[in-house]
């Protein structure tokens, strides 16, 4: 009898297994049969998860997707409270996972550096939409403490987009300068710095 795989363990696994791919060999230099093998199963498997090289790429970033941002961004629509505290808590909830995931992040920028040719612009602005939606969800709950009087109105996009980008630049120090990295995590100065963002309604300034 043949053995049964879950469906979303399977697709993690290769997704995994692409990672290290792409960190190995850029996104040109990656095939879906290296991916199998990496992953120890047949080419075959692979393309009954991820038709093409394109959708492994997406999958993969979107599983940093989730393991970063997407239960930090939960728990930031869910929780209540000063919203420049609320904020400082997202960034800090990242920054304590950044560590583990520094190399894998470090390959999708990697493949993002390989898709600035025209010929790859569509799958560039899939994964263009990919990162637009975080920032999306984010200035969603920046709008909505303007809409209930939590905070004064301000520049939400702009901030969500100065938050994120700070996050990137955390992703480059902690697998470039760990060391350096960890300090500033320990500091807690950009958790702080990005709830400084939100002009909390009666702060004093």
């Amino acid at each position: 009898m043949p053995k049964i795989v879950d469906r979303s363990v399977r697709q993690q696994q290769l997704t995994q297994a692409a990672l290290a791919v792409f960190a190995e060999r850029g996104y040109h230099g990656a095939t879906m049969q290296a991916v199998a093998e990496r992953a120890g199963v047949s080419k075959g498997s692979v393309y009954v998860y991820f038709d093409s090289k394109e959708a492994l790429l997406i999958g993969a970033a979107e599983t940093i997707v989730e393991a970063l941002m997407a239960g930090s961004l939960d728990t930031l629509e869910r929780s209540s409270g000063n919203i420049a505290e609320r904020v400082g808590q997202f960034v800090r909830s990242i920054l304590t996972g950044i560590d583990d995931w520094a190399e894998v992040c470090l390959s999708i920028l990697q493949v993002w550096a390989e898709l600035g040719t025209a010929r790859e612009r569509p799958l560039r602005d899939l994964m263009s939409g990919m990162y637009l939606r975080t920032v999306d969800r984010l200035q969603a709950v920046l709008d909505e403490a303007v809409a209930c009087g939590e905070a004064d109105p301000f520049p939400t996009r702009a901030a969500a987009l100065a938050i994120l980008a700070a996050l990137d630049g955390s992703v480059l120090q902690a697998a470039m300068i760990p060391a350096e990295f960890r300090n500033t995590l320990d500091s807690g100065l950009l958790p702080v710095w990005c709830g400084s963002l939100v002009p909390v309604r009666g702060a004093s300034r």
